[in-house]
């Protein structure tokens, strides 16, 4: 006897939406667990939320790291790095890296922005925060990128926006830079030491994290909190002007001195008294109160009619009198390509004239007060690609010696024994 037929109900048939990304696509075919897709949360976000000993490890290495180039930022750390012979080396690196840090911000902005426009399954909030983030880059990007062509530092960057400017504006911008600057560095560590401490916060607290991950999160917790003091400390000398009385501008170590020394001399003969009058750099106007200008070198004081020398050998593409620099020399570096021209302003009176073939030690003129000056005192500046042009001397493509400030701090060093050890 035949059983009778049981109808089969058949299943709903489920209209499956057509994958639109290729991690989809994966999750579809089954390649790739529906349990691994990523969301839509950015890589901050993902930075922050993941757990695991190698990241736990890489966080505490990164505090470390950051707090011993914080340590720079303070006269002790300074010190340390000049009696390290790493001060120009941390000096150079940091600076050289400003314009691909800016770069690397306006690359990061336009990434973000793309991906919070295109986070079709993220939160309306989400997005929103995403675009502010995007625009706090490009806000970085564009600030360091227009303050170093300013600064002369990244010849061709910004440049076109930069050269329609008006005087009064690109003044302007100067000094909010120079203002800016300052807390700049302090800004930097100082922020990325305070996500690492909510980072590794929050592993230290979580139940799940083994023994081990919460001691290195501890640890790190400390370098991050050291960190920020550090940075505090900075922006609190910059903004009293402590670090401007004391001489502290820049990193730099004595290790550069020899390097130079083969090639160069120093300004004075031996056992003369002088010592740093005036840095590199944004400062008050001695004759002008209440006028920044910016110091394209740096000024030895010493006693008025003080023999200047030659401090290397060359030819004198200009000796004469200048309305800012008083009477001048411009020394031409006989050398490879690209060396400098030797700037010395101020003397009362020149040994030299131009044409003039010199070598290293010869009389060029001796000191005085003359041009825009408050005492007598000689200074001393480096200048690439200088050349005469229409009668007038010209210092070149780049007159602002950031590139080549290990040179220029070693040369001061030459000619005072208390010369800027530590700037």
């Amino acid at each position: 006897m035949r059983a009778p037929a049981v109808p089969m109900r058949q299943p709903p048939r489920v209209r499956r939406r057509a994958p639109r990304t290729l991690e989809e696509t994966l999750v579809q075919v089954g390649i790739v667990p529906r349990s691994h897709v990523r969301g839509t949360h950015g890589l901050l976000y993902r930075w922050f939320a993941a757990e695991a000993t190698p990241l736990a490890i890489g966080n505490v290495t990164a505090s470390a790291v950051l707090l011993t180039l914080a340590l720079t930022m303070t006269a002790l750390g300074m010190k340390a790095a000049v009696a390290l012979n790493v001060a120009a080396t941390i000096y150079v690196v940091l600076n050289d890296s400003l314009p691909y840090l800016g770069i690397g911000l306006l690359i990061a902005a336009a990434l973000k922005a793309i991906h919070a426009y295109y986070a079709y399954k993220a939160r309306m909030w989400t997005r929103v925060v995403g675009f502010a983030l995007a625009l706090a880059l490009l806000a970085g990007g564009v600030w360091i990128e227009v303050m170093l062509g300013y600064a002369d530092f990244v010849p061709g960057m910004f440049k076109p926006a930069l050269a329609i400017a008006s005087g009064k504006a690109a003044a302007d911008i100067g000094r909010f830079n120079a203002a800016l600057f300052s807390y700049f560095e302090p800004a930097l560590f100082g922020g990325l030491a305070l996500l690492l401490f909510l980072k590794q916060s929050k592993t230290g607290v979580l139940k799940a994290s083994p023994q081990n991950r919460k001691r290195m999160a501890l640890a790190g917790i400390v370098l991050s909190l050291c960190t920020i003091a550090v940075s505090a400390h900075a922006s609190w000398r910059h903004y009293t002007g402590a670090d401007l009385r004391d001489g502290m501008h820049f990193a730099i170590g004595g290790d550069v001195t020899g390097k130079v020394a083969p090639t160069y001399g120093p300004l004075f003969a031996p056992g003369v008294a002088c010592h740093v009058s005036s840095l590199y750099g944004w400062r008050n106007d001695p004759i002008t109160p209440g006028r920044a200008e910016k110091h394209q070198g740096v000024d030895l004081a010493v006693r008025e009619g003080t023999p200047v020398h030659a401090m290397a050998d060359g030819r004198i593409l200009m000796a004469e009198g200048d309305a800012g620099l008083g009477n001048f020399t411009a020394l031409a570096v006989d050398g490879p390509a690209g060396s400098p021209t030797i700037v010395n302003g101020h003397m009362s009176r020149l040994a030299v004239r131009a044409g003039d073939v010199v070598h290293r030690g010869d009389i060029i003129g001796y000191a005085g007060s003359t041009g825009r000056s408050t005492g007598p005192h000689v200074h001393l500046q480096l200048c690439s690609g200088a050349h005469v042009r229409h009668g007038g001397f010209v210092c070149g493509a780049s007159s602002n010696p950031y590139e080549n400030w290990p040179t220029l701090a070693a040369l001061a060093q030459m000619s005072c024994v208390d010369g800027p050890a530590v700037f």
